[in-house]
C-alpha cells in the first residue's frame, strides 16, 4: 500500500469519528454538553430527631397529645427556598411555588422547581409557611394509623445549632419567611443547623380524645416522599423518618425507646 493510501485510509477514519462524535453531541443536547463541566452539587440531607418532651393536655373535654420534634439538615450542603407566585411576588391570600437551590462545590448555586408549596399564617403566626413539608403519625405498635398532628405548616429555619455548626443564615436577620426586599419568600437550614417546633406552640399536637392509655409509637417524617422521593434534592433519603416509642398514661407520657440520631 502506497503512503499516499494510508494517510487517506486515516482521514477518512478520522472524519467518520468527528461526525459520529457530532451527531452523538446532537443526539444528547447541549443541555448534557454544559452539566459535564459543572462544578459537583453539595446537596441538603434532611432528617429528623426522635420526637421529645411528651405532655397531656386536657382542653375542655379534648385530650391532646404534645410534643416537640426537630428537622435537622446533615448533609455536606445548605437546605435553601424561594417561594413566589406567577408574576413573582408573594401577598398574603397567595399560594406560593417554590424554588430550591442547590450550591456547588465552587460556591456557584443552581437552582430547580418543586412541587411544594407555600402559604401565609394559618396556626396564628404572621409569617409564611412550607405546605407538607413534616408529617407525624400516632400508630399502635401493630402499625394502624391512629392520629395525625394538626399542624401542617412549617418556617424552616434555623433555631436549634446540631452538629457543632458553623454561623447560622437563616435567620430573622434575613427575615426568614416573610416577603422581602425582591418580593420573594426566603427558607432553609444550614448545614449543621435544625428546626425545633416545641411542644407548647400551636397545633403541635394530635388528638388523642378517647384512646386507651397504653403502648403507642409516634412517627416523624420530613420531605414526605412523592413516588420514591420527597420534593427536594437531597443527598440521602433514607433518614427523613424518626420515632418514638411511648407510653402513654392518664396525665403524663413515659418514652420507652427511640430511633437513633442522624
Amino acid at each position: 500500500m502506497t503512503a499516499s493510501a494510508i494517510i487517506s485510509g486515516v482521514t477518512r477514519r478520522g472524519i467518520r469519528l468527528a461526525l459520529a462524535l457530532a451527531l452523538l453531541a446532537i443526539a444528547i443536547g447541549p443541555a448534557a454538553t454544559v452539566r459535564a463541566g459543572l462544578s459537583p452539587a453539595k446537596l441538603p440531607d434532611l432528617a429528623m430527631l426522635p420526637p421529645f418532651d411528651f405532655r397531656i393536655e386536657n382542653n375542655g373535654g379534648q385530650r391532646l397529645l404534645r410534643f416537640s420534634t426537630v428537622q435537622v439538615n446533615v448533609g455536606p450542603g445548605p437546605f435553601r427556598l424561594y417561594g413566589s407566585d406567577e408574576d413573582g411576588t408573594a401577598d398574603e391570600g397567595d399560594v406560593l411555588s417554590v424554588v430550591q437551590w442547590i450550591k456547588r462545590e465552587d460556591g456557584t448555586w443552581t437552582h430547580r422547581d418543586t412541587t411544594a408549596h407555600m402559604s401565609w399564617s394559618g396556626d396564628g403566626h404572621d409569617h409564611w409557611h412550607l405546605i407538607d413539608f413534616q408529617r407525624f403519625k400516632l400508630r399502635s405498635l401493630d402499625a394502624d394509623p391512629l392520629g395525625n398532628v394538626a399542624k401542617i405548616g412549617f418556617c424552616a429555619f434555623d433555631s436549634y445549632p446540631y452538629t457543632s455548626p458553623k454561623q447560622a443564615f437563616y435567620t430573622s436577620e434575613r427575615d426568614i419567611c416573610q416577603t422581602n426586599s425582591n418580593g420573594k419568600v426566603l427558607m432553609g437550614t444550614s448545614r449543621g443547623w435544625g428546626d425545633i417546633y416545641r411542644w407548647s406552640i400551636a397545633f403541635q399536637w394530635i388528638d388523642i380524645t378517647g384512646l386507651p392509655n397504653g403502648d403507642y409509637r409516634l412517627r416523624v417524617l420530613v420531605d414526605p416522599p412523592i413516588g420514591s422521593n420527597g420534593r427536594f434534592r437531597e443527598s440521602d433519603n433514607s433518614n427523613n423518618r424518626a420515632w418514638t416509642k411511648i407510653r402513654i398514661g392518664t396525665s403524663n407520657v413515659t418514652i420507652l425507646a427511640k430511633s437513633g440520631n442522624p
